[in-house]
């Protein structure tokens, strides 16, 4: 069977490649046949009790921790268009959970009849294989979009209303979906449930073109990405950075607030000759934070007079500054998201055949894979932290659901 085509097509490719290639040499094996067809699925010791007691449970965090996102990101009060391609990219990270927690039982796990194996190996071929690279396709171009979109807020942010109108949006959004689809078509004709009910290839999957297809489907949705996810990286915290510099406080002298100032203004003479005596003004502390209050409008009072409505600049400058904070927080976490999905999308890469590992079948090549595909998995759910530290909306929205929801348990019980 060749390793390199069962590799290239699989969203946790290493993971389906490891399960073919144990077809032959297994360390689990049953002695039950039925009509001299073995019942039993063949994997390593070490795969199961990794896949099975430690990846199955992470798919179920990753699930509820996802479910979570959805919940608050679906709070009226995340308007940004970041928090709604975030609130896709959870949607995605469900999808996939799902995916691979089933994977990891039904692979895993010894089938007790033909129809039980015919069914693993079934959901194997026709719904994990094709849809698992799908989302895995998905995530990657909606990873790409939130980072880019980030990057023109805070590096060209009077751009951002014209390269991001609703429209524009819209095509995004059906490019980041359907291109995953189109490019993952082609998995549903490469594999079947073949004889005694195992996992057979087609004469799709042995063919040149197919091999020339894995190999540019890599390219465009692992490789580029991870090219296009360090550049804006890279310029997002150069952005930062000369943000930070810029606006950094500088130290003033401290003054004792009681003391006053004076200030003598002396008045020229005017045309008629009469010269002015110099005027001392005093300039406190408070007469300054006065000041601070200017009228801005004119708003009609009981008695039908016009009257002048005061609005304090400072806070103005307060509202202003929380702004800027948030945005802040919100590139600063974007740079965290794209870090976390590098982190697991860098080892993949490098696990493809022929690329570092020449034999697949090596046991080094095994453990790799088993590392490579435990970090990807991490970062489906690892986001939610990276949202509670780096966001104080997600914080406090999150903490008003958990005492809406207590309240609500402890009043219908």
């Amino acid at each position: 069977m060749n390793d390199h085509i069962i590799l290239s097509s699989t969203a946790l490719a290493v993971d389906h490649n490891l399960t073919l290639t144990l077809l032959s040499n297994s360390t689990i094996d049953s002695i039950e046949t039925t009509n001299n067809c073995s019942v039993a699925l063949q994997y390593l010791v070490v795969e199961q009790i990794f896949y099975l007691y430690i990846m199955s449970p992470i798919c179920l965090i990753g699930l509820i921790l996802n479910v979570i996102n959805l919940i608050v990101f679906f709070d009226r009060s995340f308007k940004n268009l970041t928090f709604k391609y975030l609130r896709l990219i959870a949607f995605v990270d469900c999808i996939t959970c799902i995916l691979v927690f089933i994977y990891c039982i039904t692979n895993y796990t010894r089938p007790r009849t033909l129809n039980d194996k015919y069914f693993r190996i079934w959901y194997l071929v026709n719904v994990y294989f094709p849809m698992a690279n799908i989302t895995a396709a998905c995530n990657v171009l909606l990873t790409i979009t939130v980072t880019i979109e980030r990057l023109v807020s805070v590096r060209w942010p009077m751009s951002k209303q014209r390269l991001f109108s609703s429209n524009r949006v819209l095509l995004t959004l059906i490019i980041c979906f359907l291109f995953p689809v189109l490019a993952n078509s082609v998995n549903f004709l490469v594999y079947r449930v073949g004889e005694c009910n195992n996992f057979d290839v087609t004469i799709i999957a042995t063919t040149n073109a197919y091999k020339w297809f894995g190999i540019c489907k890599e390219i465009l949705l692992r490789f580029i990405p991870i090219c296009i996810l360090i550049c804006s990286n890279c310029l997002l915290l150069s952005t930062v950075h000369a943000a930070n510099k810029k606006f950094k406080p500088k130290t003033k002298s401290v003054q004792n607030p009681t003391l006053t100032t004076t200030m003598s203004i002396s008045l020229h003479p005017s045309t008629n000759g009469h010269d002015t005596k110099p005027i001392n003004k005093y300039i406190s502390e408070s007469q300054s934070q006065t000041d601070s209050l200017i009228p801005t409008s004119l708003e009609e009072g009981t008695n039908g007079q016009q009257r002048p409505s005061f609005v304090s600049t400072t806070s103005k400058s307060k509202m202003h500054i929380r702004k800027q904070q948030q945005e802040k927080q919100l590139t600063i976490m974007l740079v965290w998201l794209s870090s976390l999905y590098l982190c697991g999308q860098i080892p993949m890469l490098c696990a493809y055949p022929n690329f570092i590992f020449k034999d697949t079948k090596k046991i080094s090549y095994k453990y790799y894979a088993l590392v490579v595909n435990l970090l990807e998995l991490i970062t489906y759910l690892a986001n939610f932290f990276i949202y509670v530290k780096f966001t104080t909306q997600y914080q406090l929205v999150f903490r008003t659901k958990i005492k809406q929801l207590f309240f609500c348990f402890f009043k219908s019980s």
